[in-house]
């Protein structure tokens, strides 16, 4: 969300900050969130000057990733509240999030430096009203059983992110095994289990046969 306090941008500032923030998802992907602002310019082919402008500080640039990150989820909460079912939202949302998390990499690394950067800055809380009223849906329904909270869904959806680390040519089958084994376990009892998708040939059951490897 933009910030009400900050003046309105011109149209080349407001570019220039997008294009810094876009490349701060892959740059500190690739070199680890201490990385240093100078390298972030370089890579972003914007000047110091024009960085510092828009981000006096490392921690300034966390945490407009953060923003970016907690308003889509915010935008996925209110996209799930208006399925049919609650329990189609409960669904929608661990796909995405699962997605999203594998897709971006570095989104609960940034999530957790910006609550240790500033603990008092909690935008993400206006996730918990929309999960909750879906997760009370899917009670009432019938369909999730009846002791689960929204912050089982806040705790799946970063776990379920936690494949990230596997070789991406394993992230579709296994992604998708783990959530239907997340749904199941959320679901009302007693249920059908889920059919999962089948293992890959050439899977031996250990972690090493799926991990991404350094080149």
């Amino acid at each position: 969300m933009s910030d009400p306090t900050r003046p309105p941008m011109r149209r080349d500032a407001l570019a220039n900050r997008e294009r810094i923030i876009d490349t701060a998802e892959t740059y500190f992907r690739e070199n680890g969130l201490d990385a240093p602002l100078q390298g972030l310019a370089a890579a972003a082919n914007v000047g110091a000057g024009t960085l510092y402008r828009n981000f006096a500080s490392h921690a300034d640039v966390i945490r407009a990733l953060y923003d970016r990150y907690v308003n889509y989820f915010d935008e996925l909460a209110v996209r799930a509240l208006g399925l049919p079912t609650g329990w189609a939202g409960i669904e929608l949302v661990l796909d995405e999030c699962m997605a999203y998390l594998v897709h971006k990499a570095i989104v609960a690394e940034v999530m957790r430096r910006q609550a240790n950067n500033d603990p008092d800055y909690r935008p993400s809380a206006r996730w918990i009203g929309p999960i909750d009223e879906i997760v009370a849906r899917a009670i009432a329904e019938g369909s999730a059983r009846p002791d689960l909270v929204a912050a089982d869904l806040s705790a799946a959806a970063i776990m379920l992110g936690g494949v990230q680390p596997f070789a991406p040519v394993h992230h579709e089958w296994i992604s998708q095994r783990m959530l239907a084994l997340c749904l199941d376990g959320m679901r009302a009892h007693p249920h059908q289990a889920t059919n999962l998708p089948e293992v890959p040939e050439g899977f031996d059951g250990t972690t090493d046969s799926i991990i991404k490897r350094e080149p």
